[in-house]
């Protein structure tokens, strides 16, 4: 591309490079058989071209367009580009062996990262440069944004901050080339922000988009592109061609724009055009009169007229006006007020106007469903507002558009199911929330917030049903390439990428994240996760500040995403000994230090330091059981425990022990446990704990049928056990794995094993690196020699200091990591 500050503009929240006419110009050069006609022809613009590019070398990359980059950024901090002259002749003149004068020299005041970054960017060799441009951002750093961030805040060096902002948001892939245009559907409709000539009714350019864009939505075969997809396409005035080019840009036939006027000392006058685009015909045309205060009745009677002219045209059907569902203008204003600060990811103003909306109005769905949405950003935890507001939101769905209702009833359920132990309403709400939300997605595929809200979804509650890591991040992947300035769709993925491909992809979701300067409470320790992920980052002054000074929210943020990174560091637990000192303050939206504890311990028995993890001491009876499993519990302290829970008659607990006491083929308790499950499910309690009472009684005469040596009948019985009815038993599907490989049937065993053992969101466990064992011990029977390597490396990694009860295990993985990676003969 042409890379130069006339080339670049601001478009929302996104860097936009608009002029692509160089590149595509030399690749149809190169594509032919023979190279240009012109020997020495140079494309592109002299005073931002790189050496290699002057010389007219046609063997370009990537790095030729990090240097004209790093000339940008040059010249936006230092006044001037570095190879000034007085002509762009000059600038390509002589001195292209010589290096560029150092960004220090012209701005010694700004960070040394940061002027170390441009100067690798300028390199006169390509070999010198970074290699690509997540490298080129990632040298720009978390701590050099944080500074700059802070800067930019207290209002000093704006040049700085533009100059960073600008770079990092085009290398952190908000660079926005013209995409290829959807197709036109006839059916959807794209409502443009109207010209307001009334200062004082600023607010309603982009309201009349909220309001008209809902009234129309599921009118008929109608749809509507969401008014947060209209705003970040939007540019130019409300006119015939841009509308076109709205409607060009988000595969809209139909366009809607308009003007507001002044009509006398307190009306107005809304004039109201809609568009065909794809022959640029006006089909509507609407011009009504009303006193200021009631813009939403003037909204209603575009609406309407719209509807009524358009059927006339083409058959509509039944074509019903939605609703916003409040009728009280004061709430409606606040509302659409604190929708405008949500696009711009301004959450403190969205909670201080949805809270206007829902005092004026406390019926308002639409207000009490962005309420429970951005409380999830602000808080830690599943927080009882957010979970009140969510539930009502869920109860007055009546009369919404379609896409209003499908996101509010995918939130109720969602906070429905959020903290509670599942039992059979629980999975009669998962089953509907992601019928709701795939619904969502298909209606609407240019809107990001459904993929958004199904990442959430997949992400907390898909692994007990099979969905894949892959398959969560392909949500969030879909949310971020439509809107890349919204924040929360980073804050997951830096996790998954981290699992699936490792700290480099993790680091740029981070980087990318933090580029936005996010408000929400993930923000200072997702991106400290991200530079954690660094080795070199991580051992920096600056990185154990922030360690050093970060609130306990922080420090959880920053565990989260890194609590089964497989790092010889075992970055994770130091954060998680860190919380547990208290040296932080009290853990934000969790129960304190018990939640610490529980942080430290489950990090300690998951990178295998199990006698540690025991002396924390924590309530978490699943951990209990895997402990003592592993050798870390006397066995007649583990045998006290689990004949309490037997006796206090919580069959859900009590199912955990079941390996255990299978292990110590202790066949009385496991007829008892068997017999009260039982006699529980015909007394009509089907559910304890989480647990049904089928299911472990299912359980139990599998376990009963191992420990009498009839491992037909135990394998069928454990390959029969629900999926839906324990979520928290992984040992039984251990079993289960175990006994499809001592039957040979190796094809079965990985299949089961292609499916995480539990949740990615939950809380990591010993039993999660056992199962990676057993997933390289069945790639190696099989002959898939990648992925026996890359599981027997992981339980090497996670494992590698563990305690000598998991010694065996370690050499085993460390044994099959050498066999299956050594060269065939």
């Amino acid at each position: 591309g042409d890379i130069k500050p006339e080339n670049i503009f601001l478009e929302g929240e996104h860097a936009v490079l608009t002029d692509f006419g160089v590149a595509p110009a030399l690749v149809e050069a190169m594509a032919g058989p023979e190279p240009p006609a012109q020997p020495g022809m140079v494309l592109g613009t002299a005073r931002y071209m790189a050496p290699e590019q002057a010389a007219g070398d046609y063997h370009l990359d990537v790095r030729t367009d990090i240097y004209a980059l790093a000339i940008v950024g040059y010249e936006m901090l230092a006044g001037q580009p570095p190879s000034g002259g007085p002509t762009p002749e000059t600038a390509l003149g002589g001195d292209l062996a010589e290096p560029h004068p150092r960004l220090e020299a012209a701005r010694p005041d700004i960070p040394q990262k940061l002027a170390a970054a441009i100067a690798k960017g300028l390199a006169r060799t390509p070999a010198d440069r970074f290699a690509s441009a997540a490298g080129f951002r990632d040298a720009l750093g978390y701590p050099v944004l944080r500074v700059v961030q802070h800067l930019a805040r207290t209002r000093r060096w704006p040049a700085v901050a533009a100059t960073v902002a600008t770079i990092a948001a085009i290398l952190a892939g908000a660079l926005v080339a013209r995409p290829n245009r959807p197709a036109l559907d006839p059916n959807l409709v794209a409502v443009a922000p109207f010209d307001l000539l009334l200062p004082s009714q600023e607010l309603w350019r982009e309201g009349l988009v909220d309001l008209l864009a809902r009234q129309l939505d599921g009118a008929g075969p109608l749809r509507t592109v969401p008014p947060s997809v209209v705003i970040r396409r939007w540019n130019g005035p409300a006119d015939r061609a841009s509308a076109s080019e709205l409607g060009r840009r988000t595969g809209a036939r139909l366009a809607l724009f308009g003007t507001v006027v002044g009509a006398g000392e307190d009306s107005v006058r809304l004039t109201a055009t809609l568009l065909d685009v794809a022959n640029g015909r006006v089909l509507v045309e609407v011009e009504r009169y009303d006193v200021a205060s009631r813009m939403d009745r003037l909204a209603d009677s575009v609406s309407v007229t719209v509807l009524r002219h358009l059927g006339e045209i083409r058959p509509l059907g039944a074509a019903r006006l939605a609703s916003l569902g409040s009728n009280s203008p004061g709430a409606l204003k606040a509302f659409l007020t604190a929708e405008q600060f949500y696009r711009r990811t301004a959450w403190d103003s969205v909670l201080a106007y949805g809270e206007r909306a829902i005092a004026l109005d406390t019926t308002f769905a639409l207000a009490l469903y962005r309420m429970s949405q951005v409380l999830s950003w602000q808080r830690l935890g599943a927080d009882s507002l957010l979970r009140r507001y969510a539930l009502r939101a869920g109860a007055l769905t009546r009369g919404l558009a379609p896409r209003e209702s499908l996101l509010v009833s995918a939130q109720s359920l969602f906070a429905a199911m959020r903290g509670v132990d599942p039992d059979s309403i629980w999975w009669v709400q998962h089953r509907r929330m992601f019928a709701t939300l795939e619904e969502a997605t298909s209606r609407y595929p240019q809107d990001p917030e459904p993929w958004y809200l199904l990442g959430e979804a997949r992400y907390h509650f898909g692994g007990w049903t099979g969905v894949t890591p892959e398959e969560m991040l392909e949500a969030f992947d879909r949310a971020i390439a439509l809107d890349s300035a919204f924040g929360p769709a980073y804050i997951h993925p830096v996790q998954l990428a981290l699992n699936l491909e490792g700290p480099g992809p993790a680091r740029r979701y981070a980087a990318a994240y933090t580029t936005l300067d996010p408000t929400d409470v993930s923000a200072e320790g997702t991106a400290l996760a991200g530079h954690l992920l660094d080795p070199d980052e991580a051992r920096s002054r600056a990185i154990q500040l922030v360690v050093d000074t970060l609130s306990a929210g922080g420090i959880v943020e920053a565990w989260y995403p890194l609590r089964r990174w497989e790092d010889s560091a075992e970055t994770a637990l130091r954060l998680a000994r860190l919380l547990n000192a208290g040296r932080h303050g009290a853990n934000g939206g969790s129960s304190g230090a018990d939640a610490a504890r529980i942080y430290l311990a489950v990090t300690l028995a998951y990178r295998g330091h199990l006698r540690e993890s025991r002396a924390v001491g924590t309530q978490l009876p699943d951990l209990f059981v895997e402990l003592a499993l592993l050798g870390a519990v006397p066995p007649d302290s583990a045998a006290f425990v689990f004949s309490r829970w037997l006796q206090n008659g919580n069959i859900g607990v009590a199912a955990l022990a079941l390996p255990w006491w299978a292990a110590r083929r202790d066949t009385l308790a496991i007829q008892e446990l068997a017999r009260r499950a039982s006699q529980l499910g015909r007394a009509g309690g089907r559910w304890v704990s989480g647990i049904s009472s089928t299911y472990a009684a299912d359980a139990a005469r599998g376990y009963l049928a191992l420990v009498r040596g009839d491992s037909a009948a135990a394998l069928s019985a454990f390959v029969a056990l629900s999926d839906t009815g324990c979520i928290a038993c992984t040992l039984d599907r251990l079993a289960a794995v175990g006994l499809l490989v001592v039957a040979r049937r190796f094809s079965e065993a990985a299949r089961l094993l292609d499916r995480p053992l539990v949740p990615i969101a939950s809380m990591p466990r010993p039993s999660e690196v056992l199962w990676t064992l057993e997933r390289a011990r069945v790639a190696e029977r099989l002959g898939d020699r990648g992925r026996a390597l890359r599981s027997y490396g992981r339980v090497a990694g996670l494992w590698a200091n563990a305690d000598p009860e998991l010694r065996r295990f370690v050499e085993e993985a460390r044994a099959g990591r050498w066999r299956v990676g050594s060269p065939r003969p």
